[in-house]
């Protein structure tokens, strides 16, 4: 008995030998295939509002040569980071032109981290999420009943502001922009399922999201939520057709929005350039020029949009005496750090005329910095001004390209304007 019972405990002990070993090797078998974190390919995800929504984003990473490198992709829009890395764990993401980063932590095929970036005087985080996807083709069958695609005018908040939207839908799938008087909001893009139509964007600035039903009667019926900068807002839209339009004559014009106090006046403006020279309105330079003032800053979209065009037109008119200048507002007030930006914002665009630090975008700075001008409403506002010195027209904010004709269509009326003027035909401003 003593030997058998010797015997059995040896046999127990040796099976539980046997079955730590082969679970030690099953480990390390595993962890042997396990697939190594890898940054690059395509990521859908979501990332936190305020309000607690989520806005849906698409990351997409490539490798080009030995930089890694990120973009957040809205549509045919691209958002490309500046700098990137990825250490087999977490990866950065620089945006230096909105003084940006996103920073995650990849395992498998799952993403998690923030998106901060400078607002103001503080530091702002968004929490994200993502996963492994492919991006969504725009294409797909026709859709039957309720479709969306067209012009639309929506009455937002209460009381009602008046925007414009333009959609265009492919089978589910939808694109398009909304259209405040301070300038579209880029594309887009979403789906229509059921009678459910939600859009999203997020451009490292914007966090923005357009759900809504269409109803019975033709209508949209839902909410947008701008993100950081408001609450959610009610919104009910109708396309816009010959039975309602009416309704365009409540759309503010954004040629005769912000106005001059006394347009028999010229426009003055004092501001150090990049380097700390002084600048002024009343400079040997601008006298009997066309001078083109445009009031932006560095972390609006809007404004890298027009940035680029009115650099096209100052190399293409220049020497025919158009003036081009920058008044750039920035977020810190911290004027080294702002200056940076203002300078990283003139390399992306290639400009080459006079941008001036104006300071911050606080509120009140404008009416204190300009106080000439009535009604300001929009980053970037574009100021002709005539070979007289005196302002000609005002536009605030810029259509881009999300908005197709309309972008075509502002370009050349500002090319034509920068023609009149250039040739001394006078244009009254419109008070």
């Amino acid at each position: 008995m003593i030997l058998s019972r010797k015997f059995v405990e040896f046999g127990w002990m040796g099976f539980f030998k046997t079955l730590v070993v082969l679970l030690l090797a099953s480990f390390s078998l595993i962890a042997c295939n396990r697939k190594p974190a890898d940054a690059v390919g395509t990521w859908k995800g979501f990332i936190k509002n305020p309000s607690g929504e989520t806005v849906a984003f698409t990351l997409e990473i490539k490798k080009e040569g030995n930089l890694l490198v990120g973009s957040l992709v809205n549509g045919d829009e691209k958002t490309t980071s500046t700098s990137g890395s990825f250490d087999g764990n977490t990866l950065n993401l620089g945006f230096d032109f909105y003084d940006a980063q996103l920073t995650a932590q990849i395992e498998n095929d799952e993403l998690r981290g923030v998106f901060e970036r400078q607002w103001q005087k503080k530091n702002l985080q968004r929490e994200l999420h993502a996963t492994r996807g492919e991006l969504t083709v725009f294409s797909g069958p026709p859709a039957g009943k309720g479709r969306i695609g067209g012009d639309w005018i929506l009455r937002v908040g209460d009381p009602p502001k008046f925007w414009r939207a333009s959609f265009r839908q492919q089978g589910t799938e939808v694109r398009g922009t909304i259209i405040p008087v301070s300038g579209d909001w880029g594309e887009l893009s979403g789906t229509f399922v059921n009678r459910q139509l939600i859009l999203n964007r997020f451009d490292g600035i914007n966090s923005r999201i357009f759900k809504a039903s269409l109803t019975a009667e033709g209508k949209l019926d839902g909410f947008v939520d701008l993100g950081l900068f408001d609450p959610m807002r009610k919104v009910i839209a109708e396309r816009l057709d010959e039975r309602n339009k009416a309704s365009v004559s409540a759309l503010p014009d954004p040629s005769n929005y912000t106005k001059m106090s006394n347009p028999a006046e010229p426009l003055r403006f004092n501001f150090p350039d990049l380097e700390g020279s002084p600048v002024a309105s009343t400079d040997e330079r601008f006298k009997n020029k066309v001078v083109i003032v445009s009031i932006t800053g560095s972390w609006c979209p809007n404004c890298h949009e027009e940035a680029p065009v009115m650099q096209e037109f100052y190399n293409k008119y220049r020497e025919q005496g158009l003036e081009v200048v920058g008044l750039g507002f920035e977020y810190t007030g911290d004027s080294e750090r702002d200056r940076e930006q203002l300078k990283i914002f003139n390399r992306r665009h290639g400009i080459t005329y006079p941008m001036l630090y104006a300071e911050s975008t606080e509120n009140g700075e404008i009416e204190r910095k300009l106080p000439q001008l009535v009604n300001f409403g929009a980053y970037p506002t574009t100021i002709f001004i005539g070979r007289d010195g005196l302002v000609k027209r005002i536009h605030t904010g810029f259509e881009g390209k999300a908005t197709g004709d309309r972008h075509t269509k502002l370009k050349s009326e500002y090319e034509n304007l920068i023609k009149e003027l250039l040739d001394g035909r006078e244009t009254e401003l419109t008070q």
